[in-house]
């Protein structure tokens, strides 16, 4: 059995995460995690669709791996 790998940048992983806004209020915190979580499971459901498992988080960086064709 041969695996595949991808690294991918946690940043590339929620692109909304660079906007610097700073949350001032409780709500303006939660609706922000909020979106920043929904783009995480965004670009996450699309890599499984690929076929690609989530194996590790190494520093700033996920780690996938999928069965080699």
């Amino acid at each position: 059995m041969a695996w595949e790998y991808k690294v991918v940048s946690i940043d590339s992983l929620i692109p909304e995460g660079g906007d610097h806004d700073i949350a001032v209020s409780k709500e303006a915190s939660l609706n922000r995690k909020a979106k920043l979580s929904s783009s995480l499971e965004d670009n996450l459901n699309t890599l499984g669709t690929d076929g690609w498992e989530l194996v590790s988080v190494f520093s700033e960086f996920g780690i996938f791996k999928k069965l080699a064709d």
